[in-house]
């Protein structure tokens, strides 16, 4: 069922609950199933992540395979023969249906234990009491009290902030954002916790700062990072670490020197603190006088070199770079943990594929899609060209009949002779490199082509098959038909009635 497919989507960030729950009922057939359905999303995403590699497909397609499926399998599915065959007659080169009757048959076996599971939650649903207390004392009602006062005054503090900032901005925006200026708008909220956070960030850091001859702030910042971490009870250590500190930065060529990160008012507070020049140097200065010096060092590089480094044309690459990451991870999510919509004991992408590949269902979605106009009804029929292109993979041909399929792709879809050149909704880049390296991708030579095609065709999925449901199969096809000829109709009475007048 589909909210099945969709506890299984998301098992990860459930903590694999439905796994460990296969797990600690001893069913070894549920326990091989959700190993294998898990494994199979792995294999699925290495058709969807950028620059496939074929040899890592193959040897996943093969470990799959001699451990689920192989007849003699560690951890075998029970899969009928007929299926075995097909498999291992589709291995070699491996696609991403390889494995979709499989998938099929672990999903049927995966609903008994999704079955038991829900009974066994809903029994401990029912033995669970309620139990509802309402607090209502006085020191309730007196904190309730506190906390409105406080919002109060925070609201009032922030109104008067926002005000000043206002009134301090309008003459000169620039002038009041300093350095931060430079920085595009999206960064500036960004302090050194991010670049803590951010590990690699840290270290292009560390380099710009070396490149300026500025990196003795963020090394002494760090080290005293580090020696606040250090436990209060291990006094002989901390002592340790605060002597190399204070001869390495608290003196006149760092913190007291010319180039210090601290104004002189800064620098004798910090004096004071410490009881003196000399206790400075021999004894551990209070948490507080650290602390201070730790913000004194850290402002000065948030407010002097930060910025710099922000508004570098690498830092904005880096980050471009990253969200382009990020949306991959996205579209893998798309494709194989969203489209699980569907009623059926199947993903939806399985499903469509079913249907495109059945003659009799594969023709009423072509006719329902021929309304659409556009270029989708060229869309099913280049990805149906594109799985006789697998099957003659499959099928052993020799080198030449494989690439003068190829051709014939390529001259009907993706480069015609007629106009437009691109008849099938795909990126012209992409078509553009298929053009360029036909010789070099292989058998995979469409495998983006045919993912951009489906993901269009996943689009008019949905109101397919309300029409699909509304009208019935026998009817479907008859329907589907009138509505065709409705234009064509309307087309001829008009010319008519213009011979008439």
């Amino acid at each position: 069922c589909s909210e099945m497919l969709k506890a299984l989507c998301v098992e990860f960030y459930a903590g694999f609950y439905f796994t460990r729950f296969c797990e600690q009922s001893g069913n070894q057939r549920w326990i091989n199933a959700i190993y294998f359905w898990t494994d199979l999303q792995h294999f699925h995403q290495l058709f969807y992540q950028e620059g496939l590699d074929p040899f890592t497909v193959q040897r996943e397609a093969q470990l799959l395979n001699f451990t689920y499926i192989f007849s003699l399998a560690r951890r075998s599915l029970g899969v009928d023969e007929e299926i075995r065959r097909e498999v291992h007659h589709r291995l070699r080169p491996a696609f991403e249906e390889l494995f979709d009757r499989v998938e099929e048959h672990v999903l049927n076996i995966l609903q008994e234990a999704w079955t038991q599971l829900l009974r066994r939650d809903e029994e401990s649903f029912q033995q669970v009491s309620e139990v509802v207390r309402c607090i209502n004392s006085e020191e309730y009602q007196e904190l309730q009290s506190l906390n409105k006062e406080t919002k109060r005054c925070k609201n009032e503090v922030c109104h008067v902030g926002a005000t000043f900032y206002k009134f301090s901005n309008d003459s000169n925006p620039s002038q009041a954002l300093g350095l931060w200026a430079c920085v595009p708008p999206s960064y500036r909220g960004y302090r050194l916790s991010f670049l803590m956070d951010e590990r690699q960030e840290l270290i292009h850091f560390m380099s710009f700062l070396r490149d300026h001859e500025a990196s003795v702030h963020l090394m002494c910042w760090l080290d005293v990072e580090q020696f606040q971490t250090s436990p209060q009870k291990e006094a002989i250590l901390r002592q340790e670490r605060w002597q190399r500190l204070a001869s390495k930065y608290f003196n006149e060529e760092y913190f007291f020197g010319a180039g210090s990160p601290a104004t002189g008012e800064q620098q004798q507070q910090i004096v004071c603190l410490a009881g003196g020049p000399e206790r400075l140097q021999s004894q551990c200065l209070p948490n507080a006088a650290v602390q201070e010096i730790q913000d004194i060092v850290r402002n000065h590089i948030e407010e002097t070199w930060l910025p710099s480094f922000l508004a570098t044309p690498e830092f904005t690459k880096r980050q471009k770079d990253k969200v382009k990451v990020h949306l991959l991870e996205m579209y893998y999510e798309l494709w194989v943990g969203l489209l699980v919509w569907s009623p059926s004991q199947m993903s939806a992408s399985t499903e469509i594929r079913q249907v495109l590949l059945h003659p009799s269902s594969c023709q009423q979605f072509l006719s329902f899609v021929s309304l659409k106009g556009d270029f989708l009804e060229n869309d099913v029929r280049f990805w149906l060209e594109v799985q006789r292109y697998k099957d003659l993979c499959h099928s052993h041909s020799d080198e030449a009949t494989i690439q003068q399929k190829i051709s014939i792709i390529i001259s009907c879809f993706i480069n015609s002779s007629m106009p437009p050149a691109l008849q099938i909704d795909i990126p012209p880049d992409q078509a553009q490199r298929i053009l360029e390296e036909r010789h070099q991708l292989g058998p995979y030579i469409f495998r983006e082509a045919q993912m951009s095609v489906f993901n269009e065709l996943m689009t008019v999925w949905s109101e397919f098959q309300d029409f699909r449901s509304s009208v019935g199969e026998e009817q479907l096809l008859s329907v589907l038909e009138q509505k065709r000829a409705e234009p064509e109709l309307k087309h001829w009475q008009s010319c008519d009635l213009y011979h008439l007048c």
